[in-house]
């Protein structure tokens, strides 16, 4: 079977390509959960507790071993299609009998790793060995090929953890003269980019839009011939990119332009925080200004804990002349 290299295409949220995933018999999906001890399965406020309480310090901790599994999977296995991974101090490695065709594998580690793991990188090399290590005691167990998982971790080292897959499909213009698609890369972050070419090839513009991956981004659509829109899809609502030819972008959110205070404080810390969307402090502040002057609650109390911030930190230092 030819396995998918680290540059893909995903057609759909998930991993490997939609043929394979169609095909019965297959391990399809593997995911590193938490940290916890066997006595019982944790609950998915434990799992993100003690993700956090192990590993601190770096929000994508866990994507050397997504990276990994989006390389490596699916792969034939007639016993089980997914595996739930879980880090167990002072526990041997093994795997619990499926159910339902999930199976969850415990995989010893130290009981506080912290200290060795001060960077990024260092968690990200971390859990891909936890990773690793699950899907050989796994392949053991359930008789599947770790050819395709030897291979994906050489590939994940071999590129210091840096991804690129595209981001749904690509759609060409209504007058057929452009082909726009959208990309996501990771190093240390996301980060996701719309790319328009001309018929021949060539680059005709690249923006460089947000901050989410597959799972916040929506499939692209063309608006006439001169400009793509992207939608927000972690987001209920009709929140998009709006990308023309003319190499300028904007986010738009139609529901804070009617004047809601609710929305216009959304679309704000949109701006603001970026959780999505490249962070745009000018416009957040003016979104956050109306929200306020609308009486919206949330918005009045952030103002005001930002001016006392600034009043007691103006530039950066001390604040006191």
């Amino acid at each position: 079977m030819t396995r998918l290299p680290l540059d893909i295409t995903l057609g759909d949220p998930g991993y490997g390509n939609r043929y394979a995933l169609n095909m019965a018999k297959y391990l399809r999906y593997a995911e590193v959960r938490g940290f916890l001890g066997r006595s019982r399965q944790p609950t998915a406020d434990e799992r993100d507790t003690n993700r956090l309480a192990y590993l601190v310090g770096c929000p994508n901790w866990h994507t050397g071993a997504t990276m990994y599994f989006r390389s490596a999977l699916p792969v034939e296995c007639p016993h089980v299609q997914k595996l739930n991974i879980y880090g167990c101090p002072n526990s041997p490695t093994l795997c619990d009998e499926p159910v339902l065709g999930i199976a969850s594998v415990w995989v010893n580690v130290p009981p506080d790793p912290s200290s060795g793991l001060g960077s990024c990188r260092l968690q990200q090399a971390f859990a891909l060995e936890l990773a690793h290590t699950a899907v050989l005691s796994a392949a053991e167990r359930f008789s599947f090929d770790v050819a395709p998982f030897l291979a994906a971790k050489k590939q994940v080292e071999e590129n210091d953890y840096a991804l690129r897959y595209q981001i749904g499909k690509t759609r060409k213009s209504p007058n057929r003269k452009f082909a726009a698609s959208v990309w996501c890369h990771f190093d240390t972050q996301y980060r996701s980019e719309l790319l328009v070419t001309s018929s021949d090839g060539s680059l005709r513009c690249r923006y460089q839009f947000a901050t989410g991956d597959e799972r916040s981004i929506g499939q692209l659509r063309w608006h006439g011939n001169e400009q793509v829109h992207v939608p927000l899809a972690a987001l209920p609502g009709d929140a998009y990119w709006a990308c023309s030819l003319d190499e300028t972008f904007s986010f738009r959110f139609p529901k804070s332009e009617g004047g809601s205070a609710h929305h216009l404080y959304q679309h704000a810390t949109m701006l603001l925080d970026g959780p999505w969307v490249m962070p745009d402090s000018q416009r957040g502040m003016q979104l956050l200004e109306s929200a306020a002057n609308a009486g919206y609650k949330h918005a009045i109390r952030r103002l005001q804990h930002m001016k006392q911030n600034h009043a007691v930190n103006p530039s950066g230092g001390s604040g006191e002349s």
